[in-house]
């Protein structure tokens, strides 16, 4: 299985829903393994750096373009 990511490293983006809502950040990688809100799954996602200068794993569909919001 495949998966096309959508962010590259760098890509300013909003946190849409979960324990990192409405946060911002930029992508540092793309990964498959699990996130923050499904601790049980492995998923696509992106490690993103948060302002404050954590790091949040989160599924793909979790994430939105700043430019795109």
């Amino acid at each position: 299985m495949s998966h096309n990511y959508h962010f590259k490293r760098g890509d300013a983006v909003r946190i849409l829903w979960g324990r990192y809502a409405r946060l911002e950040g930029i992508i540092d990688s793309a990964v498959f393994q699990k996130t923050v809100d499904y601790p049980d799954e492995y998923a696509a996602g992106y490690h993103v750096l948060l302002e404050d200068e954590r790091v949040a794993t989160v599924r793909w569909d979790q994430v939105l373009g700043v430019q795109d919001s």
